[in-house]
């Protein structure tokens, strides 16, 4: 009798197992599936999206409109000076954006201890990079603009974006560092390493992937900046060689706000012809800019740390 008991015990013990095992995969399964439709949702809205501007701008983009400048008020005109203005603000951004970030970045992992100097930096930081962008165009409107008289230039426009984009690089940079081993530091100031040999000829390098993806990264969202750069940059050109003035003290309408312009004010016969084309533009360089990014960031660390 006690033995029957205790195979019944047994037996209802590993039914229980077996059923709590058989409820645990269906939870399994069903967390697997959820997580797999989210991404096919993701990655089914960017090729819908991408498909979308395609099959609406593939048609208008060539040479011609790549490259030739806008019409005034009749329609055929190009975006040559939109995509020129971009670059150039992109540039010019990045020469002022990388040195200050990544140097406030290194301060602030390797050299800063904690403190209240360290805590209002992070602080101003935080609070620099929740600023709409639109309000740090006003803001490049009232100093850029009207304080220094600078009128609409590529210059305040870049500054403006600088300070857009500082709290975000110097975050990358943060990160970039502190996945770095503690191992690297040691190992270097064993051999006699100085601190900033140390930082600069053991860390850096290593930690030079994500730091590259984040500059690409950070580049494509400057190149499609709207709000910041119509207070500051202007929105037009100069329909001439003057469009593709070297001058940081030039008009620059770059191709986000010539987008903008187009389908708002539609000043040309041809504007909805124009806004397809510029839109598919913007978007493949912004993809460019992601896809780069990826490659290379992991060349970089290949080459420099031997692992990808």
């Amino acid at each position: 009798m006690a033995d029957a008991v205790v195979m019944n015990s047994a037996r209802t013990k590993e039914s229980f197992s077996r059923s709590r095992a058989r409820g645990r995969r269906f939870v399994d399964s069903l967390a697997t599936a959820m997580l797999w439709t989210a991404a096919s949702v993701v990655v089914g809205l960017l090729l819908l999206f991408v498909a979308y501007l395609f099959y609406k701008g593939a048609s208008v983009v060539d040479w011609h409109f790549l490259t030739a400048n806008p019409a005034a008020a009749e329609a055929g005109g190009g975006i040559g000076p939109f995509i020129y203005n971009s670059f150039y603000i992109l540039v010019l951004t990045l020469i002022f954006t990388i040195p200050i970030a990544v140097s406030a970045g290194m301060y602030l992992q390797e050299y800063a201890s904690a403190g209240r100097f360290r805590q209002i930096v992070q602080f101003s930081a935080e609070s620099l990079a929740t600023v709409p962008s639109i309000v740090m165009g006003l803001f490049g409107l009232l100093v850029f603009v009207e304080a220094f008289h600078w009128h609409f230039t590529a210059l305040g426009g870049a500054l403006t974006l600088t300070l857009l984009n500082l709290p975000a690089m110097m975050r990358v940079t943060q990160e970039s560092l502190a996945g770095v081993p503690q191992t690297y530091r040691e190992a270097s100031m064993a051999l006699g390493g100085t601190k900033w040999q140390t930082v600069v000829r053991a860390i850096l390098p290593s930690a030079i992937g994500p730091l590259t993806t984040g500059v690409v990264l950070i580049a494509g969202r400057i190149f499609g900046e709207t709000a910041a750069l119509i207070f500051t940059a202007g929105a037009s050109v100069s329909y001439g060689r003057s469009a593709y003035d070297p001058s940081p003290w030039h008009t620059a309408e770059t191709l986000s706000v010539a987008l903008y312009q187009t389908h708002r004010e539609a000043l040309v016969p041809d504007a909805d012809r124009i806004g397809n084309g510029a839109a598919l533009v913007l978007l493949v360089m912004v993809l460019l800019f992601n896809i780069v990014a990826r490659v290379a960031g992991r060349r970089l660390s290949l080459h420099l740390t031997g692992k990808a």
